[in-house]
């Protein structure tokens, strides 16, 4: 069967202009002729349930995801994220890293507008607040390393209350963005559960503002984190308080955290609470988004053999949220 990707791409651009204009009957006609032009084409079928989904037709939604990631395996539209909100995929412990990656890398030119302008998000502001009493009392000069660092919002917010900064985060075009401003010391694209050796291990205070939101299960991050810190070292972190235990996946494709659980994952990573304040994250369409700000100490050593906060078991069906 012949395949005409150039043909593809035109239909789909039409089906998009449809979308926009509301007509969802039209758009599907479209994207579906696209498919036509090139059946093999993992992005249009993304875009197909998209369409599909946006139009309340959730079956056909869930069988153009499955498709979708048959022919991407790796998920970098975040095809597996979409079948959970829709019931159709068993909660998993974090989003996929590849689809948060080519995410942010999309997302890296128009980040900071986007995120102050329009969201008006004030998380490192927050953070900088929660921590400020407690920067007195460690030992200057006081070494940060910034988890999900982005563009290099804490940076800016912090830079002029402390020493050296270094930053990781999971897109290199967001990482491109921050080593512009000359805020860090070094600056790595990496896995906050798996930090690289090039990043210290004796910081006074680790700073993780809305990056612990695409994780489901905190604890890899929290030890991974208390792994770098020096005794007595801070961790200040935001995060989206949740109903479900230990943690659920939002409307938003953020994990929301259920206050118990983030109470025993703190302790059995190796830390006490210092403070734990609500305040308003962000804007998100006209609804103002409350968040924790966590403030926590290193007390001790991580324990081996501790018995772990499992996270959600996998299920057949997870119930289906609100669709936005």
């Amino acid at each position: 069967m012949s395949t005409d990707r150039v043909l593809a791409s035109r239909r789909l651009d039409i089906a998009l202009a449809l979308v926009a204009e509301g007509d969802y009957t039209a758009a599907i006609d479209v994207a579906r002729a696209a498919l036509e032009a090139d059946n093999s084409w993992d992005e249009a079928h993304f875009t197909v349930g998209d369409i599909y989904e946006r139009a309340g037709d959730n079956e056909n939604a869930i069988e153009a995801y499955r498709q979708y990631l048959i022919l991407d395996p790796i998920d970098r539209m975040g095809g597996e994220v979409r079948l959970t909100l829709l019931g159709a995929a068993a909660m998993r412990d974090r989003l996929p890293p590849d689809y948060v990656r080519a995410l942010f890398d999309d997302y890296a030119p128009r980040f900071e507008n986007s995120l102050r302008d329009r969201l008006s998000y004030r998380g490192p502001e927050l953070l900088f607040e929660a921590v400020r009493e407690q920067l007195a009392a460690l030992t200057a000069p006081i070494e940060v390393l910034d988890l999900g660092c982005g563009t290099g919002l804490v940076a800016e917010v912090f830079g002029g209350a402390v020493g050296a900064i270094d930053g990781i985060d999971l897109s290199p075009r967001m990482i491109n963005r921050a080593k512009a401003k000359g805020l860090y010391r070094t600056l790595v694209a990496g896995d906050i559960t798996d930090m690289p050796d090039s990043l210290g291990t004796d910081y006074g205070l680790i700073v993780a503002a809305d990056v612990m939101n695409y994780l489901g299960d905190l604890a890899p991050a929290l030890q991974a984190a208390h792994a770098r810190l020096k005794p007595g070292g801070l961790l200040a972190f935001s995060i989206e308080h949740g109903e479900a235990f230990p943690y659920d996946l939002g409307p938003g494709q953020r994990f929301r955290h259920h206050t118990r659980a983030i109470t025993e994952w703190i302790a059995e990573c190796g830390f006490e609470v210092v403070s734990d304040a609500l305040g308003t994250l962000r804007q998100e369409k006209g609804t103002a988004v409350e968040g924790r700000m966590i403030v926590a100490r290193a007390v001790h050593k991580l324990q081996t053999g501790t018995k772990r906060l499992m996270p959600i078991p996998d299920r057949e069906t997870p119930p289906v949220p609100t669709l936005h």
